[in-house]
Formats: structure tokens, C-alpha cells, sequence
């Protein structure tokens, strides 16, 4: 604006902020105050003390940021260890199926993601966070106890269903509440150590899930508990850190920040914006115009609240393609476990990997990329002007997502090649083993056999039926009708009872590669009638009895069952009625993973033999396939889900940040949501076909997310939401040594004061948002101190515009070229001194001077 010889200073702030004021005090400002701040101007040595105890008081973490993360890791450490063996839990133990236990599974994610709503309004509008916090923590430690209690056998679901959902209400009142409640403890002027608290939080939660699922399946698998895998131990832990995180928070008690509830404000936002519309629509077409309709609202609303409104609508509005980001980013937990069971995790002298362990490899990628993206990657992008915003990261996590699904689906396909198609409604499969200790000759229809001895034939799948057997050997022929059932396998022995004749014995098969990665067994004994076998691990130490591995009781004899064996090398005890001793065989049996066997016992005249025949091969794919499409979704939750955390973080009004938290978490609901429609509706036969199909969803969720944040305005606040740079904040919100804006003297309220400067942030430099140049930046009006710290700066001039371009570029360009020769921070004090004298002070390091003067000229 041009009047006179003037010219405005004006710092973009809220309208409604409320600055105190500054007295004009000699010690001070030194120099003449009068008539709008003419004079040198020099800063006093308390003056300049104040500035300095500002930018150099400690930054040091508080205390009590320390029982947070402590919490906060044995929290997590007990929820993805539940979560770890709940899908292995739902399925192999409580029987339902893949696609039922992916629902169940998922379903219960959604409520630990969507109930932090709840949670919100529970903190932000009624208690605080800090009790809300304890409240809902030992909600949780009931239900992991119940999930504990209820694992115990019989298998049953009702009170596994109470433990999940008291787990889901406990998690998610917790989760919108602890990383903003830990961010509440740092001071206003501690925005770099509040940013790095979110990668030290994020830290503990991948530190306690890595544990956890490292530990969880090994007391699943390697500990049995009355015959069986032991799940109650499996939960228990997971209880007990639960209830140690309880006890970690309350013992921080007395350090904690609290900052108290501000009210109900979910309901006060749903009531703006039902405002806002009513009154939109009531002034549709009228001469009535607002600003946003949001303001129709503003005869119930105070303006800085329907601003803040505004805000976490904008904010809210980046959230919508986020569901489909988690919706493939937890199918680690349930379809990529799924596949992992049919892989092979045979690691040599390493052991085994087991199923749910895979999962393991998230959260450790994570501890071992947050400090490489912070230290390296970061750092160059910053240099290289790439992924330098948080939106920006997000989109190429959102990329990395989906090339991930798309590696699934490709190792999907190699390990759909290895498995037997299944049945047809028509369909039956048989197989024969011979028993005896000669060939034999075996006709069923149109399959013929000669089978050597203690030897099997190949699988084949037939017309069910009935069919007439006819078997030749060194004994007498026999022959016999066999029915063979739709949808059935079944196992077809010829034996001998007396050595004399020739007999069938006609079991049920199993013809698919067993869960969890373990093998299933099934014993033939017809060298000891009536005896006991029991399969122990070579490793075994002590005393042989029906608890030292897998016991195969003389009454199964007729039924042929199988038992679950893990991977291992076994000897092999048997045990007669007559004198209860174990005897161990000469040969020892080797068991692969995913693979079903049949051990023929047998005895050969004088001599007992034994032959371990294979029916399913081992997995013939390595779970190591599995690492890269691992690695990649890591590095995609790297960037999308730290950077999204502080992005709803910085991005909320200060009085919203638990919801827009919540808001944030309830992402991850929707997406589960997804997965369990997806589910549910059964409609891809192939597993390979739904990877691809989220994966193909996400690409599309990526592209509107790229598209969105080209329109996306970033407010350079600490998360307060009110355009401010951090310094300013810091002075407004904390010390109260306020702007003062409001002094008589100041140009804003002068008109006619000589100092009229324009200064306006990032988002109005095309130049300075090309250069990507970060300076740190003081301006100083006689007889006022403005301090702008952290901000892209350029300056404007509300005069000729062919002025304002030549000033952008000649300082932008100079203050670029100086950042590159020293390599440091930039500091410029701006002195506006009289009339149109303008002087830029540059401070590099130590090295303080006169950078540019210059007079202004209309």
C-alpha cells in the first residue's frame, strides 16, 4: 500500500491471537523512540540477553518423556504379541477358516483403531489424557488376562471374544491420547526435540513389537501346555507387560505435564460444521458471502474456533485415501502370515522361522531404517530437493505400498505352482502302500500299480465312486469293492495280520501342506501289535515318557491318524503293555516343514523296518522370498506412517490434537474394514488375484493422494494451527513476552509510520519454494524486536510489482549462493531504520556484519 513514503510491516498471525504488550524501556532499545522509532536502534544488553536465553535455553528431554516411552514400549510389546499368534490362534486352534480368521482378525483391528474416537473425546472433552490414559490401561490388562485365562482348553470362542474387545476398547484409548500426551511435556521453543520424540516413540513401538513377536511364537510352538501348543503362555506375557506398562505410567505421575480438557469438542465441531451447512444453504445465491461457509456458523461460533474447524477439515480431508494404506500395510499380520505358513523356513544351522515370527522383520527394518532416514536419507533429500515435505513422503510410501502387494501376488504365484489343485465336488484322490515285505501288483479301475515293499504309489485324483480292488503279491490274491467318497482322500494299506493273507486297511489322507509350518505324521505299526510309539526330538535329554514328544497310542491303530511334528530330527521308542519299558529303534527320522508323512513299521521275518514316506513335499519356496516385498512395505510405513504421525501432529489446532490423533488412528479402522468386506464377500478364488486387486485399489488411492497434495496448504506452526513460525509461537503461547503488535508506536497501528514492510512465508515465494532455502531470520523494527526463526522467508512489497520481483529474486538468489559457500545456518537481522533505509545484518557462525543497505524508492 502506498502512502507517502510509507511502506507496512505486517507478520501473517491470528486474527484473534491476544499479544500483550512491550514497554518502551531504555534498558531495552537504546535510542530515540519517538515518532515511530527513528534513530540507530541498537539492541541492549538485556535486550539481546533475552533473545539469546530464547534461542540457547535447554533442550534437554523432560523426565517424564522417559515413563511415556517406557510405557508406551511394553504396550506395544503386549499387543502385537497377542496380535502375533491370533491369527495362527483363530484358525488352528478355535477352527474357523483362513477367510473367517482374517475377519475375525481384522475386525479386531478395526475396533482398536476406530474406538480411539472414543478415547479423544474422552480426554480432550472430560478427564484429560492423563486419566483417561490409566482408565482405559487397565481395561486392557483385563482383557489380555481374559485372553490368558480363556486359551485353556477346551477351545471355545465366547471368552476370546470378551478379551478382544476389551482389548480393542483399551488400546484405543490409549493410542490418540499417549504420543500427544507425551508431546505435551516438551516446552514451545523444543519443536526439534518434540519431532525427534516422535521418532524415539515410534522407536519403543517397534522395539517392544520386534520383541514380542520374536519371542511370542517360540512360547507358542516350543513350550507345549496340556499336550498342545501353549497359547495361555503365549497371552500371558503379553498380560503381565501390560500390566507393568500400567505401573511405568503411574510412577511418572508426579513429573507429568497435564494439560487439562477443553471440552466436548467433537460435539462442538459436528455443531459448527451443521451450522455452517444450514447457513450455507439458507444464503445460497443471497448477497450474503462469506469467506468459507463455515462462518455462516458464526453467530454460535467464535471466529478462532470455526478457523481451527477449517483446519482440521483440510486436515481431515489428506486423511481420506489413508484407509487403503493400512488396509494392505496389517495384512502382515494375517495374509502374509497365511503365506508364510506355506513357505519354507528352514534356515540351516539358524533353525527354523516360524510363521508368525516373519512378521517379526517389520518392526525391526523399522528400528534399523528411523535412524538411517534420519541421519542419511533425510538429509539428502533435503540437499537434493526431494521429498523435502511431508506429503510428498507420504506419496512415495503410498508407492512403495503397492509395489510390495505386487511382489506378494508374484511370490503367491510360485507358491500356487507347488500345491495339488484341490477337489471337485466329483472328485476323490487315493493313494496305496504296500506293507509287505514283497512287490504287489494293485488294479482300481482304470489305475494300475506295482508297488515295491514298504513302498507307496503315486497320488491320484479319480471319479468318486465305487470300485472294484484286485491285488496280487507273494501271498494269496484279494479282492475287494471300495467306495470312494466326493471330496475325500483316502489312504488304502496292503498288510498282512498272519503273514499268511493278504488284507486292507482303509483310512483317511491328508493331501495339503499343514499350518503354522509344522508337518503332520502319521504311524503304520505292524511290527508290534498293541505297542506304543512315541516320536521324541534327537535333542531330548532324560527320561523317555508319553510327554517327551508326540505319542501315537495303540488305540489309534485303526484310525491311521495325524499329529502335528514339528521340523526336527526324531528317534523313535516304542513301548509294550507287557513291562512298560521304552525301546528306541536303530534309525532316527528326519521331519521337514509344511510336509505329511506316513511311517511304515514293519517287520521283515526277524527284522524290524522302518521307512518315513512322503505324501505332501516339504514347502519347496523359502520364506526368505519373503524379505524383499518386507523391506519394501518398511520403508513405504517409514515414510508414510512417522511422517503422517507428525504431519496430523503439527498440522492440528492446538485444541484438536487428540482428535485429529484419533482421526488419524481411525484410518487404520476404515482400511481393516476393507479387508474384512473383501473377506467376507469370498469373490477372488486365488489368493494371487486379491493381492493384486489391493494392490491395484491402493495405486488409484496413491494417485488421488498425489493429486490432493498439490492443493494442500501447510501451516508452519508447531501444531498450534495459527500460521505462525516457531519462535513466535514461543513467545505468544509460553513466556508471554508477547509481539507487541498492539503498541501505540508499532506501524500496524500507525499508518503513518516510516517502516512498512511486507513479509510474507514460503507458500508466497515461487522463488524460495524453488531454491527450497531454509534461513533463520530476525527482523527488527525500531523500536520493536520480531522474531521469525525456522521459516522459508521471502520479502514483498506492497508497492510496485516490478519492484517486489527484482527484490525477490535478488535476495533469494544471494541468500542461496551464501548457504551453499558456508554451509551453515543463515541468520538476518532486517533493520528498518528510517524513511527507506533498509539493512540486512548477516550472521554466519561467530561472524557478525553489515550484509546489504539499501534505500527504498517509490
Amino acid at each position: 500500500m502506498q502512502n507517502g513514503n510509507t511502506f507496512w510491516i505486517i507478520l501473517k498471525m491470528s486474527e484473534n491471537a491476544s499479544y500483550g504488550t512491550l514497554q518502551n524501556d531504555s534498558s531495552l532499545i537504546k535510542g530515540d523512540k519517538s515518532g515511530g522509532g527513528h534513530g540507530d536502534g541498537k539492541l541492549s544488553g538485556k535486550a539481546w540477553g533475552r533473545v539469546k536465553n530464547i534461542m540457547t535455553r535447554s533442550q534437554k528431554y523432560p523426565n517424564s518423556v522417559f515413563f511415556i516411552l517406557g510405557n508406551e514400549f511394553c504396550e506395544r510389546f503386549s499387543y502385537y504379541g497377542m496380535r502375533a499368534v491370533l491369527i495362527l490362534y483363530l484358525t488352528n486352534w478355535l477352527g474357523f477358516s483362513e477367510d473367517v480368521g482374517t475377519s475375525i482378525f481384522h475386525s479386531f483391528v478395526m475396533l482398536c483403531y476406530f474406538s480411539p474416537l472414543f478415547g479423544a473425546i474422552l480426554a480432550d472433552g472430560y478427564i484429560g489424557r492423563y486419566k483417561t490414559i490409566l482408565i482405559v490401561s487397565l481395561v486392557y490388562a483385563t482383557g489380555n488376562l481374559v485372553m490368558a485365562l480363556t486359551a485353556l482348553p477346551p477351545p471355545e470362542w465366547y471368552g476370546p471374544a470378551i478379551g478382544l474387545i476389551l482389548i480393542g476398547l483399551g488400546t484405543g484409548g490409549i493410542k490418540p491420547n499417549v504420543s500427544s500426551f507425551g508431546a505435551d511435556q516438551f516446552r514451545a521453543d523444543q519443536e526439534k526435540e518434540r519431532y525427534t520424540f516422535f521418532s524415539a516413540f515410534y522407536f519403543s513401538i517397534n522395539l517392544g513389537s520386534m520383541l514380542s513377536i520374536v519371542l511370542t511364537p517360540i512360547l507358542r510352538a516350543d513350550v507345549k501346555c496340556f499336550g498342545n501348543e501353549c497359547y495361555p503362555l503365549a497371552f500371558g506375557i503379553p498380560a503381565a507387560l501390560m500390566i507393568l506398562a500400567t505401573i511405568i505410567f503411574i510412577a511418572g505421575s508426579s513429573l507429568y505435564k497435564k494439560v487439562p480438557p477443553s471440552g466436548n469438542l467433537i460435539g462442538r465441531v459436528f455443531k459448527c460444521i451443521g451450522y455452517g451447512l444450514c447457513g450455507k444453504i439458507r444464503n445460497c445465491g443471497g448477497p450474503n458471502k462469506k469467506e468459507h461457509w463455515l462462518y455462516y456458523a458464526d453467530s454460535k461460533f467464535e471466529c478462532e474456533f470455526i478457523r481451527e474447524v477449517q483446519i482440521l477439515l483440510k486436515v481431515l480431508f489428506m486423511f481420506i485415501p489413508a484407509p487403503l494404506f493400512w488396509a494392505l500395510s496389517d495384512q502382515q499380520g494375517s495374509r502374509w502370515t497365511l503365506q508364510a505358513e506355506k513357505l519354507n523356513g528352514d534356515l540351516g544351522v539358524f533353525g527354523t522361522l516360524k510363521p508368525d515370527q516373519m512378521s517379526a522383520l517389520n518392526p525391526f527394518l523399522i528400528l534399523l531404517l528411523i535412524p538411517i532416514f534420519e541421519k542419511l536419507v533425510y538429509p539428502c533429500c533435503e540437499k537434493c530437493h526431494f521429498l523435502t515435505r511431508p506429503l510428498q513422503r507420504m506419496s512415495a510410501g503410498m508407492v512403495l505400498t503397492v509395489i510390495s502387494f505386487i511382489m506378494a501376488g508374484l511370490l503367491q504365484i510360485k507358491i500356487e505352482a507347488s500345491l495339488e489343485s484341490p477337489l471337485k465336488s466329483t472328485e476323490s484322490g487315493v493313494s496305496f502302500y504296500n506293507a509287505l515285505h514283497c512287490d504287489i501288483n494293485v488294479k482300481m479301475g482304470e489305475l494300475s500299480y506295482k508297488i515295491p515293499p514298504y513302498q507307496k504309489s503315486d497320488y491320484k485324483v479319480i471319479t468318486a465312486g465305487k470300485y472294484k480292488v484286485d491285488v496280487k503279491s507273494c501271498l494269496p490274491s484279494l479282492s475287494r469293492e471300495v467306495s470312494l467318497e466326493s471330496l475325500h482322500n483316502i489312504r488304502i494299506f496292503v498288510w498282512s495280520k498272519d503273514s499268511n493273507t493278504t488284507d486292507f486297511k482303509i483310512v483317511e489322507d491328508l493331501h495339503s501342506h499343514p499350518s503354522e509350518g509344522n508337518s503332520k505324521l502319521s504311524v503304520f505299526n505292524d511290527a508290534w501289535p498293541g505297542a506304543q510309539i512315541v516320536v521324541v526330538l534327537s535333542s531330548h535329554q532324560g527320561n523317555i515318557s508319553n510327554q517327551s514328544g508326540v505319542l501315537y497310542p495303540s488305540s489309534e491303530q485303526e484310525s491311521l491318524p495325524f499329529h502335528t511334528v514339528a521340523p526336527g530330527k526324531y528317534n523313535i521308542y516304542w513301548q509294550s503293555s507287557a513291562d512298560g519299558n521304552w525301546t528306541k529303534l536303530n534309525t532316527s527320522i528326519t521331519i521337514g516343514q509344511g510336509a505329511v508323512y506316513n511311517l511304515l513299521i514293519a517287520r521283515n521275518k526277524t527284522k524290524v523296518v522302518t521307512c518315513l514316506l512322503t505324501s505332501v513335499e516339504v514347502n519347496s519356496v523359502s520364506i526368505l522370498w519373503m524379505v524383499p516385498q518386507y523391506f519394501v512395505v518398511t520403508v513405504g510405513e517409514v515414510l508414510f506412517s512417522i511422517t503422517g504421525l507428525a504431519f496430523a501432529y503439527s498440522q492440528a489446532p492446538i485444541t484438536m490434537k487428540s482428535v485429529v490423533q484419533a482421526a488419524w488412528l481411525m484410518t487404520t479402522a476404515v482400511g481393516s474394514l476393507v479387508v474384512v468386506i473383501v473377506a467376507q464377500v469370498q469373490y477372488f478364488t486365488s489368493q494371487v488375484a486379491e493381492f493384486m486387486f489391493f494392490a491395484a485399489l491402493m495405486a488409484l488411492a496413491t494417485i488421488m493422494f498425489m493429486v490432493m497434495s498439490c492443493f494442500y496448504t501447510y501451516y508452519n506452526t508447531s501444531g498450534q494451527g495459527n500460521g505462525l513460525g516457531d519462535k513466535e509461537e514461543l513467545i505468544i503461547e509460553e513466556e508471554n513476552e508477547d509481539i507487541p503488535l498492539k503498541d501505540s508506536n508499532h506501524p500496524k497501528n500507525n499508518p503513518a509510520s516510516d517502516s512498512t514492510l511486507v513479509i510474507s512465508d514460503l507458500l508466497n515465494c515461487p522463488l524460495m519454494l524453488l531454491l527450497n532455502v531454509k534461513v533463520n531470520v530476525f527482523i527488527y523494527v525500531s523500536p520493536q524486536l520480531i522474531i521469525v526463526e525456522n521459516i522459508y522467508t521471502c520479502m514483498l512489497y506492497k508497492c510496485d510489482i516490478v519492484l517486489h520481483v527484482f527484490f525477490s529474486v535478488y535476495i533469494v538468489i544471494q541468500i542461496f549462493f551464501l548457504n551453499r559457500i558456508f554451509n551453515k545456518d543463515l541468520h538476518f537481522y532486517v533493520h528498518v531504520s528510517d524513511s527507506r533505509k533498509i539493512k540486512l545484518h548477516l550472521h554466519i557462525g561467530g561472524f557478525t556484519g553489515t550484509y546489504h543497505s539499501f534505500t527504498m524508492v517509490q
